[in-house]
């Protein structure tokens, strides 16, 4: 009877370590990303773990509910609210979804990492299933980002069938080699000292006239609305082919070896992610000095490889911008989808005279990334 006292207490004292350990790291992935990640190993890391460990947290604190532990139950729901903030940006609560107000003048915007739609091949004719959602979606400004990397992507074979429709739709587009391109019902401006370079000699830059990685589009709409919609796609993670088979071969337990060989192969990986968490930092400092410098009614959207809690999202958010997601989104929503990585790095941003009321992520296209469209109204 003694002993099994002595295990009930054991087995409790670790379940409230479990407990604590939990409610701490859901604090620290949410706010994490307040820390230059030039200054921390850890917290990038933590951020991009942030809804699994809010998952964990949760099912503590249910756990806890289930067994009449209201006390134990109250650390967990604690942490819940002291990371609220960070944690509505990633799993954010929408129930009563915005109408557009009758007589509000309205407009559509997508984003939409396109990987130049698909792998090229010549000798494919079946119409590419990216381009085929943009025309259908008929949003008033396409913001593409891998769109025209390699080659012309208005003479792609899957591409080409559809572009009497795509010009007529989008008369105002970019055309020849970029990264970052729009497709708009509406003529624009480029604005030239908006082409932004990459912040270091990557080796997974591909030279080009297309390498920059932000780009300003000032545009003006019917009844004199002015409006600049900034278009980013920043530094990737930098993983190769060989690092994401080795993430599969992790995930799905079938790494052999030995310690040191698995240890060495878990900091090649962690370097690289770290090497392109402080790419980006440096990045996001000057994206918000163009978003300073610009007029006050501004979208900004596109890949930034980073997470809603990350310090590069925070950078880039400031205290004027304000996140679609955040405002009309239910749930969890990733954008990312390649190789079991389930990541929401795709973001629209704005501020002005304007009020999302609507957003929407479609698993569709053919690309690693999912498209999102927001809707917006003028106030």
């Amino acid at each position: 009877m003694k002993k099994r006292k002595i295990g009930e207490k054991t087995l409790k004292a670790l379940l409230l370590s479990i407990t604590v350990l939990v409610a701490v790291l859901l604090v620290a992935s949410a706010w994490g990303g307040m820390v230059n990640p030039h200054n921390t190993h850890v917290l990038p890391l933590l951020t991009l773990a942030l809804p699994i460990i809010l998952v964990a947290n949760v099912v503590v604190m249910v756990a806890w509910l289930a067994a009449m532990r209201w006390r134990y139950a109250l650390i967990s729901f604690a942490a819940i609210v002291l990371a609220w903030l960070p944690v509505r940006s990633v799993f954010p609560i929408n129930l009563f979804a915005g109408d557009i107000p009758q007589g509000a003048s309205s407009f559509k915007v997508m984003t939409f990492n396109t990987m130049n739609f698909g792998p090229y091949d010549p000798s494919n004719h079946s119409p590419s299933l990216s381009m085929r959602y943009i025309l259908d979606q008929d949003a008033d400004f396409v913001l593409l980002q891998e769109g025209s990397q390699e080659r012309d992507y208005l003479k792609l074979s899957n591409v080409v069938m559809m572009r009497d429709e795509l010009v007529a739709k989008y008369p105002y587009h970019s055309d020849g080699y970029h990264d970052v391109m729009i497709l708009s019902k509406y003529p624009y401006k480029v604005l030239s000292d908006s082409m932004l370079k990459r912040t270091n000699n990557s080796p997974h830059a591909v030279a080009g006239s297309y390498q920059v990685f932000a780009r300003a589009f000032d545009i003006e709409l019917p009844g004199d609305k002015q409006l600049r919609i900034i278009n980013v796609h920043l530094h990737s993670v930098g993983l190769d082919q060989s690092d994401k088979d080795l993430y599969m071969k992790i995930t799905e337990n079938e790494m052999q070896g030995t310690k040191s060989e698995l240890k060495t192969i878990k900091n090649s990986l962690l370097d690289k992610l770290m090497a392109s968490y402080r790419n980006r930092s440096a990045e996001a400092v000057q994206v918000r000095n163009l978003l300073d410098q610009s007029p006050q009614n501004v979208i900004l959207c596109g890949d930034f490889n980073d997470t809603p809690a990350s310090y590069t999202y925070r950078t880039i958010m400031g205290n004027d911008m304000r996140d679609t997601f955040t405002e009309c989104g239910n749930g969890f929503a990733h954008t990312y989808h390649d190789n079991r990585f389930y990541f929401k790095i795709d973001h629209i941003m704005y501020r002005g005279s304007l009020d999302a009321v609507a957003w929407k992520r479609d698993k569709s296209g053919d690309s690693d990334h999912y498209p999102q469209v927001a809707t917006f109204v003028w106030k």
